[in-house]
């Protein structure tokens, strides 16, 4: 593909991403930068000219206009310090326009793939912290980059303009020397985005380990192996600390290159020919500052070259991502089992492994069903399934009922009172008397007096009760269909029991998963296993 071709199709990308951010006038605010940058270059030029008018009594320019605008900041000088004032601010507004474009495009996108992760029903956990976090964030990076170097590269053309219609000899030869800036400009893009796309695998394998570590925690204790996933660590952060300082290295090259070269070229030309007749003192500063532009301007190609690749997986989650079935998940109130798999086939959105493959599975109402098998097995994909989180991409899933509550092996506990805690999603009325009913049945405090209102979080609770709260949340709930998915790995055993004997009391439908299987007493099995790669579910007789 050539060098056009790939600015056009990330062009088309570009256009395509810029709907789904959803940031009002975002063409209009980069446009009123660029002009508030080249009014800034215009006041630069001004500056520059009026200095060297003040400091030597003399302008080599004999433009009618500049020899206006200089006559009349001669006559009325306090105009002089206005120009550097409007000059610096129409900066500040020009930047902190783009910076304030970038979060906003951040905080649309974001708001934008949260909701998405619950339209699309296909994200694995990484996934959806991945897209929300880095790929929204480095979208941002990129409308500022991109929105930098259309003001560099205008900011370079008006310096141009100038230079060509008061000095068009000299400035025909320093862009005849200029060309030589072209190969190492290729050269420093080219190497800058060879370790920006290493360091963007080494990113993702990166945050990938540190989720493999926080979800074994303890299991790296226990089998004390923490050494060995700190080396893993350490070689992972050096290959991605490594790429990243090879990109700067490539990047500042690439940005400091044509003011080196502009400034060698100078004082090569002043200490071995005599032109001071034909270079003055402001063009030698006007053309420092054209190349000083030219210099952020190829950094803001690298920027964008940089972050492009964010803007291929962010076009890429909506390509491979399209829009769900919504007759694939079906809500049938006369269904004889509580849950009905047909033909059913799932994998995670960037995965080329299928989860399952035609799929038929049926649960009985009422009964209590567990099901077991290996880690990665797809246990919890199949929960997601049955409560609608997750989409099949062909056959259906078909429930009789929407009361579903869910008990996992993280429950959902916020920093606000037990009341609140108890009734989160909930849109009935429960007096005080019911809830302290509930608690004292769950054993929830030792003491004889409970506080609804007392503030409770996830660290002034032990597991056992965020585990109980989870619980009784979901009966409260009005549960017909209770989905369980490791819920008692982190309680005690009495408090396993109590559970157990409460949810023995209940009509309801429980589906379990749980490598415990002897923490409950239930009415079928299924097994999962995995061979090939490929899952079959079993019930066990």
């Amino acid at each position: 593909m050539s060098i056009f071709s790939k600015f056009k199709d990330l062009f088309d990308k570009i256009l395509f991403i810029s709907k789904f951010t959803y940031v009002k006038n975002k063409t209009i605010r980069i446009l009123a930068s660029i002009l508030l940058a080249n009014l800034s270059v215009a006041l630069d030029i001004l500056i520059i000219i009026t200095f060297s008018n003040i400091l030597i009594g003399e302008i080599s320019y004999e433009n009618p206009l500049i020899l206006l605008i200089i006559d009349f900041i001669n006559s009325y000088q306090f105009v002089f310090p206005f120009l550097v004032i409007f000059r610096f601010t129409f900066l500040f507004i020009e930047k902190t326009n783009l910076e304030f474009l970038a979060l906003n495009v951040q905080q649309n996108l974001k708001n934008n793939l949260i909701q998405q992760v619950f339209e699309k029903k296909n994200m694995s956990t990484s996934d959806i912290y991945y897209f929300v976090n880095a790929v929204s964030t480095a979208i941002g990076q990129f409308y500022k980059s991109f929105s930098y170097f259309l003001n560099y590269f205008f900011q370079s053309l008006v310096y141009s303009i100038f230079l060509f219609i008061t000095k068009p000899d000299l400035f025909i030869i320093f862009i005849i020397a200029g060309v030589f800036i072209v190969g190492p400009t290729k050269f420093f893009v080219s190497r800058g985005k060879h370790y920006q796309h290493i360091s963007f695998n080494e990113d993702q394998d990166l945050n990938k380990l540190i989720q493999r570590v926080v979800d074994n925690l303890f299991i790296i204790k226990i089998l004390s192996t923490i050494e060995n996933e700190l080396d893993r660590f350490k070689n992972k952060t050096t290959k991605y600390i490594q790429a990243q300082k090879y990109n700067n290295v490539f990047g500042g090259l690439n940005s400091i290159f044509p003011s080196m070269f502009t400034i060698l070229v100078l004082s090569i030309i002043l200490v071995s020919f005599d032109v001071s007749n034909l270079i003055s003192l402001e063009f030698i500063a006007i053309l420092i500052r054209l190349f000083q532009s030219l210099g952020l301007m190829n950094n803001g190609v690298g920027l964008v070259l940089n972050s492009s690749v964010y803007v291929e997986e962010l076009y890429k989650f909506n390509d491979l991502n399209p829009d769900i079935n919504k007759e694939s998940y079906i809500v049938n109130k006369s269904l004889q089992p509580v849950v009905e798999f047909d033909k059913v086939n799932f994998k995670y959105f960037n995965s080329e492994d299928p989860i399952f493959i035609d799929l038929n599975l049926q649960f009985s109402e009422n009964k209590h069903t567990v099901i077991t098998g290996p880690n990665g097995s797809g246990k919890s994909t199949l929960l997601g399934l049955i409560a609608g989180l997750y989409t099949p991409s062909h056959g259906s899933v078909k429930v009789n009922t929407e009361n579903i509550g869910y008990v996992g092996v993280t429950p959902l506990v916020f920093d606000g009172t037990i009341r609140e805690n108890l009734l989160y999603g909930n849109k009935k009325e429960f007096n005080d008397d019911y809830l302290l009913k509930l608690l004292e049945e769950f054993n929830f405090f030792n003491e004889d007096k409970i506080n609804l209102n007392l503030e409770v979080n996830n660290k002034s609770l032990s597991s056992g009760q965020l585990q109980k709260i989870s619980f009784m949340r979901s009966l409260l709930n009005d549960t017909k269909l209770l989905l369980l998915d490791e819920s008692t790995s982190n309680i005690d055993t009495l408090s396993k029991q109590h559970i157990k004997n409460i949810l023995k009391t209940r009509e309801i439908t429980v589906i379990n998963c749980t490598h415990n299987i002897e923490d409950f007493d239930y009415d079928e099995r299924f097994i999962i296993s995995v061979e090939n790669g490929l899952r079959k579910i079993q019930k066990f007789v």
